[in-house]
């Protein structure tokens, strides 16, 4: 049996997540948290043999990955499926006023077909995203030695609501219970999901959670 191993994260804290608006495909730059977040990160993976970093080509996740390249030690790949479900004419406002919309909680509390308009729905994310991790274990069967090395790390950064989409209806073992939460259902900011995929039986099953938050509060008192 092979088992590839991905710690999945989301990007560090912008500029947009302090205030309170849509980024979805859009951007904005990491703020000072968003900073120490990608360091943490780091740190807490510091002892889990990461071999490779794919990240989001979206700059607030490259440079979280570029951050953690540099404790890490790896390659850094950049890959455009992984970047954040579009959100459509919803990018770029602030989400009270997108709360307004009457498909709000349908789109964003839930995983179906309902897509913001001129969006994506949560299916058609969280099916991208599955596939990419797919993709980047078939791009690798053929090194020499990787059916050999069953311990092989990922660490993928992408972004919260993709992660979200996947993680609830593509993941065994996963609840919303596991979610590491600042808003009601929201993945925060640094919050680092181990997934198992199984090349045999073509399966991802949640292993771990790792909680950055607490080793973040303590930094920011220093």
């Amino acid at each position: 049996m092979t088992v590839i191993s991905f710690f999945l994260t989301r990007h560090g804290e912008t500029q947009w997540n302090k205030i309170g608006k849509f980024q979805g495909q859009l951007d904005s730059p990491l703020t000072e948290k968003g900073y120490q977040q990608a360091h943490l990160m780091a740190e807490q993976l510091n002892q889990k043999n990461i071999s490779c970093i794919v990240s989001s080509t979206l700059a607030r996740a490259e440079k979280t990955a570029a951050i953690c390249q540099d404790l890490l030690q790896c390659p850094l790949l950049l890959n455009e499926q992984l970047i954040e479900r579009n959100f459509g004419s919803w990018q770029g406002k602030l989400i009270n006023e997108v709360k307004l919309d009457t498909n709000y909680q349908d789109i964003f509390h839930q995983v179906n077909n309902t897509a913001p308009p001129s969006g994506e729905s949560g299916i058609e994310c969280a099916e991208r995203f599955q596939q990419c991790l797919i993709d980047i274990v078939n791009e690798n069967k053929e090194q020499p030695k990787f059916i050999e090395q069953t311990n092989k790390h990922i660490l993928v950064v992408s972004h919260g609501d993709i992660l979200r989409c996947f993680l609830s209806t593509l993941v065994s073992n996963f609840s919303n219970n596991h979610a590491i939460n600042t808003q009601d259902k929201a993945f925060d900011n640094g919050c680092i999901f181990q997934i198992n995929y199984n090349i045999e039986q073509q399966n991802f099953t949640l292993i771990s959670v790792i909680d950055i938050t607490q080793s973040l509060s303590v930094a920011l008192t220093e």
